[in-house]
Parts: structure tokens; C-alpha cells; sequence
């Protein structure tokens, strides 16, 4: 299957400190690919690392972010913005803070369009993808206020599709929604996939969610891929010590009147980590070489691992 982007030992952050560090990964066209974690281990950051929407005080430090064969890190804000809601499709976390109260959906759906069309056909071309999001026609004309967090949420998701793009990225997509709802929006991303002939990268915290949309999972932790794999083999056998936990987490995984586990502690400051692996003071496999190095990446079983506990290769 054709690759559609490409991260290469991308390192994000400043003079005084790393928020990325050697993510590496890639994205097939028409394959859904999750980034799992807790809040804090840098899933957003890495979508806003791909189409260079970083915050002011962090820049791409090192690495490569290669998209349908273009080096975007070399391009300049003119550049990107011609592949940046073009070609690459955002939906954001609580619609209701990046929609307009001020003006109908129609009109800032229309906003977004790069074509040269006339008003015409610009209406229709955002009527077509508003039902394709499983809006009504009538959307069109009413204000952010009037829809529910679920339309909005759809509305969004139709303003990411105009130009239609070859990859959408959703950041926490379902995000205050009920869960009956935010099912019906992982659901309409599954099928745009085939129908917009879509790669899709979403991030979550739900690996639950994560296992039901995805071909491939990431899991993330304080900046860094601590394991990569299919989605079924993360889910049914996590190898990763972090990963175990956050699935452990999961309601769905325990009896009723069963006490649900919690992972003890939470993800470091990334200014405040210590020489070896971030994880290791949550860790049950702790090991002395684990509070003193950081390991690699390795292949382990068809799985991309950063875990002493599968061997002891330290980073030079």
C-alpha cells in the first residue's frame, strides 16, 4: 500500500528542552492510525509538529515530517498553507471553540474553500458534504448555537473534508461527547475513509476506541513511541508495560462490583525528567538499568518496542 506521510526521527522543542523525541512513523493511504496516551504525553503535539502550526517557542529541531513525497519542514508559511487544509484535513477538539457564533455553518464551511468556484457552487459543494457528515441540507443556514455538540462536531469534520484531502487529522474528535454520539462520529470517520479515499490520523486517550477504528496504534508516553503495532495485537496483547496499564484501565475489562485498576502516579513534566526511562517510576517491571538509561526502539514480535524489558540496547 502507497505511504502517504512519513515521520522520521522527529525531534520537537527549544534550547531548553525536548517535547518530541525520535518520533518515527508512517501512515498508508486509506489506513486509520491511532495515537494513544495520557494528557500530557504529546499526542497533539505531534499533529501540530505535521502541519507546522507549532506554538512560537518550539520548533522542529531535527527529523523529517514527508508528505505524499514533500520535505514539508523545508517549506515556507505560504507554501504550507497551500497543503495545510488542502491537502491535509484538521478537526480540532471542542468545535464549539473554533466556530464562528457570528456567522451560519454554510459560510464558514464556504470560507474554507480553495477552488476558484462561484457562490453557486460553492452552496452546493457544502450541502453535498454536509449530508455526507449525515447533516440535514437545512444545516447550511443555521448558526453554531443551534446545533447540538454532536452536529457541531460533524460540521467540523465536513469543513476538514471541502477540499477533499488525502489526510485528516483528528485531535480528540469525541471529546465531551455522550457516548452514543461520539460512536456515530467514529463511525462516520471509518466510512469516509473508503469514501473519500482518506488516510486518517486520530488521537486519543481512549484505547478502547482507539482498537475499534484503527488498523495500527501508537502509544505515546512523555514525548516519546514507546510501542507501535496493529491495532488487534496492542489490544489483545500489549507487550509495552504502559500500554498493559492503560488497557487495564478499561470498564469494559472488569466484572460489575469489580474494583477498576488506575495507573499509580502521572506523566512527568518533561522539564523535570531523569536520565532513564520516563515510565519507570510507574512501572511494575522496574529494573535498576530502567532508573538510569533510556532504551531504544526495537522490532519485537511485528511490534516497535522502547522497553528494557525486551532487551537492554540503550541509546548512544
Amino acid at each position: 500500500m502507497e505511504e502517504i506521510l512519513k515521520l522520521e526521527n522527529i525531534c520537537v522543542g527549544n534550547e531548553e528542552l525536548k517535547i518530541l523525541k525520535d518520533i518515527d512513523f508512517s501512515i498508508k493511504r486509506n489506513e486509520i492510525v491511532s495515537i494513544v496516551g495520557e494528557s500530557g504525553c504529546g499526542k497533539s503535539m505531534t499533529l501540530r509538529t505535521i502541519i507546522k502550526l507549532l506554538p512560537k517557542n518550539l520548533k522542529i529541531l531535527d527529523g523529517e515530517v514527508i508528505f505524499e513525497g514533500i520535505r514539508l519542514k523545508d517549506l515556507n508559511e505560504k507554501e504550507m498553507n497551500k497543503i495545510r487544509g488542502k491537502k491535509i484535513g484538521m478537526i480540532f477538539q471542542e468545535p464549539s471553540s473554533y466556530l464562528n457564533p457570528l456567522f451560519t455553518i454554510g459560510n464558514q464551511i464556504e470560507e474554507a474553500i480553495r477552488e476558484n468556484l462561484n457562490k453557486e457552487e460553492k452552496k452546493e459543494r457544502v450541502i453535498k458534504v454536509l449530508e455526507e457528515t449525515g447533516l440535514s441540507a437545512n444545516v447550511y443556514y443555521q448558526y453554531p448555537h443551534q446545533l447540538s455538540g454532536g452536529m457541531q462536531q460533524r460540521a467540523m469534520i465536513a469543513m476538514a473534508l471541502i477540499n477533499n484531502p488525502s489526510l485528516l487529522l483528528a485531535d480528540e474528535p469525541t471529546t465531551s461527547l455522550d457516548v452514543t454520539t461520539a460512536f456515530t462520529i467514529i463511525n462516520l470517520l471509518k466510512n469516509l475513509v473508503d469514501q473519500h479515499n482518506l488516510s486518517i490520523l486520530l488521537v486519543t486517550h481512549d484505547i478502547s476506541l482507539a482498537n475499534y477504528i484503527s488498523d495500527r496504534i501508537i502509544v505515546m508516553y512523555a514525548g516519546i513511541i514507546v510501542e507501535t503495532g496493529k491495532a488487534k495485537e496492542i489490544y489483545e496483547n500489549p507487550l509495552h508495560p504502559y500500554t498493559k496499564k492503560l488497557i487495564e484501565c478499561l470498564p469494559e475489562k472488569y466484572k460489575k462490583g469489580e474494583k477498576i485498576k488506575t495507573i499509580k502516579g502521572e506523566v512527568p513534566l518533561l522539564k523535570n525528567l531523569f536520565p532513564g526511562c520516563p515510565f519507570s517510576p510507574r512501572c511494575d517491571y522496574k529494573m535498576k538499568i530502567c532508573e538510569e538509561k533510556v532504551p531504544i526502539e526495537i522490532n519485537f514480535e511485528n511490534r516497535t518496542l522502547r522497553c528494557f524489558k525486551y532487551g537492554d540496547i540503550v541509546e548512544s
